[in-house]
């Protein structure tokens, strides 16, 4: 699998660079040619290699990483562990953008390696070759080689169940912890590692490694009030709720318009803006949110409680996430996709459509690649 994590590596780093002249947004990219190679040869390496990738949150994260969290700017949107990693690759003198970039690399390959892993562990190789390739290569998957977060949210989430099944509960613990500090769908991990302790009949004492994700929440959560924004006003409603405890109130410097509803009332909402006027945005998200529901319908039967209860929390979550009346499901098929067992779910099935997944899913995830660097789509 990692021949196929290079191969897929160097696809990826030589489509952005032949597309970044089309549309050069980085002071790199608009100062240096993609070719020929120019003096000095790291800062070319760097405008081929990183800057055509610096798009949207990216240059969030890379904010965090140059500046540290600051009040009132959005920042605190962003969980910690992600910026934090790169900050320490900045020390040994890497840009920010290359230190991010570095770090999901080097996260994405753990992630890889780990879900065919966890596949082999229940599937013969081929299904499992089949299952690992359909999760790397699902349309949005690509963000596995940008400077993104869900890599590192994938390594520990994975490292978490594998650590689970494996009777080595400590460590599935502070995995989950450390997913939590990546992205607050860390969360939805409790229901998840907690059928697989129950299933794997484990002492009641192996059930207090649910408490560490929330810990971890409610200690990010805690510093980001006292050091960093304040307590805001809570307001009513959920909303405010989520954004003043578990988000962050000044989300509107990242996304003017946010909100979370039920996921109904953003589906209508997201329907009516396509009806109104279509763009690529909104027709890709729901293309690939509507893929995702059919990979989802046909490994079902095939998950267990908890990965389905994971797989549900994750799918209500994102189709909740109502982005304003312009891009109204704004990184819908990103969210979706950390739903790592519908994957593993898929090869236990080893069906003939599971074989074809990774096929029909290639075109598709060369084509996103294209609308991100263009900055033409939000992931």
């Amino acid at each position: 699998m990692i021949g196929i994590w290079i191969l897929t590596l160097i696809l990826t780093r030589l489509e952005a660079a032949w597309l970044s002249p089309l549309r050069p947004l980085t002071p790199l990219e608009q100062s240096l040619p993609a070719w020929p190679p120019t003096s000095p040869l790291p800062v070319w390496l760097e405008r081929v290699l990183i800057a055509p990738w610096a798009r949207w949150d990216a240059h969030w994260y890379a904010r965090i990483v140059e500046q540290g969290y600051r009040a009132g700017d959005g920042t605190t949107q962003f969980y910690p562990l992600y910026p934090l990693l790169a900050m320490l690759l900045t020390r040994l003198g890497l840009p920010p953008m290359a230190a991010l970039t570095l770090v999901s690399l080097m996260a994405g390959l753990g992630a890889v390696l780990l879900f065919e892993r966890l596949a082999r562990q229940e599937m013969d190789p081929v299904p499992a070759r089949r299952a690992t390739l359909a999760f790397m290569l699902f349309p949005t998957g690509f963000v596995l080689f940008a400077p993104y977060s869900e890599a590192l949210f994938l390594l520990c989430a994975l490292g978490s169940l594998s650590a689970a099944r494996n009777g080595r509960w400590a460590l599935a613990g502070l995995a989950a912890a450390l997913a939590t500090l990546t992205r607050p769908q860390g969360l939805f991990l409790l229901p998840l590692l907690g059928w697989t302790l129950w299933r794997m009949r484990s002492p009641r004492r192996a059930f207090g490694i649910l408490l560490l994700p929330i810990l971890a929440l409610a200690g990010w959560s805690l510093v980001r009030i006292a050091l960093i924004d304040g307590l805001a006003p809570l307001g009513e409603g959920l909303n405010a709720w989520i954004y003043t405890l578990l988000l962050s109130p000044h989300a509107n410097q990242v996304v003017p318009i946010q909100a979370f509803m039920w996921p109904w009332e953003a589906m209508r909402r997201a329907i009516g803006k396509l009806l109104r006027g279509p763009d690529v945005d909104l027709v890709a998200n729901l293309v690939l949110a509507a893929w995702f529901l059919i990979l989802a319908a046909r490994a079902w039967r095939w998950m267990d409680r908890g990965e389905q209860l994971y797989t549900l929390a994750v799918a209500l979550s994102a189709f909740s996430y109502h982005t304003g009346p312009v891009h109204p499901y704004m990184g819908l098929p990103r969210h979706l996709w950390i739903a790592f067992p519908v994957f593993l779910a898929l090869g236990r099935s080893q069906s003939v459509f599971t074989g074809m997944v990774p096929t029909l899913q290639m075109p598709a995830f060369f084509f996103m690649i294209g609308l991100y660097v263009l900055e033409a789509w939000v992931p």
